[in-house]
């Protein structure tokens, strides 16, 4: 900035000393050459040489912290989720399928053998079961117990099902290891080419979670991808609903590869567990219960219970003082197994949306503020739904703008943009007695700009980061993404200074805001992050992108406004005001700080995902759908263990539980209902 207040004082002075006439000829013909440069490949500024490879020792730095975070990130997932080792339900196993050669491992076990065994030496492997036996959860404990024994590579939990098998195996997660932990981007710590490293140096353990969870279709080609991507003698584990693996790998694509089946629960393990969570004073209410659950193991209700999702959860629900457990014993009420799950799902956000927040202790941990249980429950299931509707697991608080209706997205924008402009002109050239005019140039001005603007539909989130040119900037995207915001910039500010002043220094004063317009969108990027990528962050940095984009606009009216004002003069051109030069200059730069700030400011943005955000969340609070503090609510879900987070996404806990909320049983409340969710 102290560089660009430099330039415009030798401007200033250039242009008393030679005039405007000839200051106006140098300056375009020495702009058009600066701007040509890069095309040209012409000099230094053609890009900046090539950064530095990563090194062996930044290439082990990345790594260490790498592991750092991740074990940060599921450690407190795992504590949500109930995991800690003197918690964990006493999951069985069994072998399904052992490749010739394999070490020997015992034909069943329980899950600390199998984990000890993985843990001590890694090796390709296959974990199916049935919904709700515990695939994730074993992921989890595998990423943690890698981590705590120092292996010396790092667990890598990711969800499959956001793998397209056309991309390399490799390509892919040396995207996922940028988005989840961008960090590993700051070329200037670790290099230029540090997960590229840590991908092809096999330093990372992949553990791909819910190959269920893509379309069928998918399935047969993910396994032949993954056997020819990723050889079958480096480990990895692999997750699968048992019935949909069996069917994908019916022509053993993926051979020589442990296959380990998870069980349920032996119904007394079951009852043990839930015993050991009931206070003393409720013994006598789960007494029939656990018997029931003991002597009929084939029952509906031991089928429910002995599976480790329906278990954790029904030791939730019936944590509460106001349901009774013995209530599962109805066999008016459940006529099968089925009823029992979906009740139990049913009742869990509800149940878990009771807690109180302590307000007196704050915590990371705890809930921000009381959320009313049945609102709650119909938001999930909005969620839900949308979710189901564009086919992802993956809740992108940036994409939550698809649940806004195209016509009414395009019709804020272009409608706030036009009205913004037009109030724009009206101040700038009312202060030269022309305010209707100045109302007519914004309101087209507004209407040409935002008009583009409103046919955007997302954009994911950006950060602000200043860097210099480099030879991956200049490809045809990227230019034309940054000379459009340049134009724009070019197009008004020297329309306007055109208009008011003279032609010459409305093409001086364009050139220079077109500059600083695109370089502001160059400097809008996700580059060399320094933290690891969570919802909030991210939604933290794109609103600081916002506020740049601000500050850089008024800086740069300022310095415009104050040298047409204070060294130009405007009052020769009809400014309404009579004013010494200091005064006018001064008078200058307030208008242009505002006009600036403004202007940039509407344009950035428009153009950002947080402009979207802002606009989803006031157009569901406004429908019933979602609470206007939607992030905070889903911060607390999150906190509550409703939703679990990917990096910079949300997830629904388990997929039963998110299909169950898209298909409920029961119709759910009407839209006005939902309106006791306070924003």
């Amino acid at each position: 900035m102290l560089l660009w207040l430099a330039l415009s004082l030798v401007i200033g002075g250039a242009w008393i000393r030679f005039g405007s006439s000839n200051l106006t000829t140098v300056l375009t013909v020495v702009s058009t050459l600066v701007a040509l440069l890069p095309v040209l490949k012409v000099g230094p500024l053609s890009w900046s040489a090539p950064g530095r490879q990563s090194t062996p020792e930044q290439v082990g730095q990345a790594v260490q912290v790498l592991a750092i975070e991740v074990r940060k990130q599921w450690d407190e997932e795992a504590r949500r989720r109930q995991l800690q080792e003197t918690r964990q339900m006493p999951v069985r196993w069994e072998i399904a399928d052992r490749p010739k050669g394999a070490i020997p491992l015992p034909a069943v076990g329980q899950l600390p053998r199998l984990v000890d065994e993985f843990v001590g030496q890694p090796r390709p492997m296959v974990v199916i079961g049935e919904p709700g036996s515990g695939k994730t959860g074993l992921c989890v404990i595998l990423t943690l117990d890698l981590l705590r024994e120092a292996s010396p590579q790092v667990p890598l939990l990711l969800p499959i099902a956001s793998w397209d098998p056309e991309e390399n195996l490799d390509d892919w997660m040396v995207r996922r290891l940028v988005e989840d932990y961008p960090f590993l981007a700051n070329e200037t710590r670790f290099g230029v080419d540090v997960v590229r490293e840590i991908v092809t140096q096999r330093l990372v353990l992949p553990i791909l979670d819910g190959l269920d969870e893509m379309p069928p279709e998918l399935r047969p080609v993910t396994l032949r991808a993954l056997d020819g991507d990723w050889s079958a003698d480096r480990p990895f584990v692999l997750t699968c609903r048992t019935e949909e693996f069996l069917a994908a790998n019916a022509q053993n694509l993926l051979a020589g590869v442990l296959v380990v089946q998870l069980r349920p629960l032996e119904p007394q393990a079951a009852a043990n567990f839930l015993l050991e969570a009931v206070a003393d004073a409720r013994l006598e209410e789960w007494e029939p219960v656990l018997a029931d659950l003991v002597a009929h193991p084939e029952g509906d209700l031991a089928r429910t219970l002995t599976n480790p999702l329906m278990l954790a959860l029904a030791r939730t629900v019936y944590e509460a003082d106001h349901v009774s457990p013995g209530e599962l014993l109805d066999r008016q009420r459940f006529a099968g197994q089925r009823d029992i799950d979906e009740y139990l799902l049913d009742r869990f956000i509800p149940t878990v949306f009771r807690v109180r927040p302590h307000r007196d202790v704050p915590s990371p941990t705890r809930i921000s503020r009381r959320w009313e249980p049945d609102p709650a429950q119909q938001t999930m299931a909005f969620l839900a739904r949308h979710l189901d509707s564009l086919g992802t697991r993956d809740l992108a608080w940036w994409q939550l703008n698809r649940a806004v209706p195209r016509r009414v997205s395009s019709t804020v924008r272009i409608t706030v943009g036009t009205l913004g402009c037009g109030l724009l002109g009206w101040l700038m050239f009312g202060l030269f007695g022309r305010p209707l005019f100045g109302v007519a140039f914004g309101l087209l001005v507004g209407l040409l700009a935002s008009a583009p603007l409103g046919r955007l539909r997302e954009s994911r989130p950006r950060r602000f980061v200043p860097r210099i040119l480099r030879r991956a900037d200049l490809g045809p995207e990227s230019l034309v993404r940054d000379i459009g915001f340049g134009v724009v910039g070019a197009l008004v500010g020297g329309l306007i200074v055109g208009l008011l002043f003279s032609v010459g220094l409305g093409v001086v004063i364009g050139l220079f805001f077109g500059l600083v317009f695109s370089m502001v969108r160059r400097f809008t990027e996700p580059t060399e992050p320094r933290e690891p990528a969570s919802p909030g962050n991210v939604l933290r940095a794109d609103r600081s992108t916002v506020l740049y984009g601000i500050a850089l606009g008024a800086t740069a009216g300022a310095l415009v406004g104050g040298l047409l004002g204070g060294v130009v003069g405007a009052e020769q051109y009809g400014l309404i005001f009579h004013l010494d030069a200091p005064v006018e200059g001064l008078l200058g730069a307030s208008v242009g700080l505002v006009l600036g700030a403004a202007g940039l400011g509407m344009m950035v943005y428009s153009t950002s995902a947080w402009a979207q955000l802002v606009l989803a969340r006031i157009w569901l609070a406004w429908r019933g759908w979602a609470p206007l503090r939607l992030m905070t609510f889903l911060e607390d879900a999150h906190k509550l263990g409703v939703l679990r987070q990917v990096g910079p996404l949300y997830q629904f806990r388990h997929a039963l539980l998110q299909e169950r909320l898209v298909r409920p049983a029961e119709p759910t409340a009407a839209p006005e209902a939902k309106l006791g969710i306070r924003g």
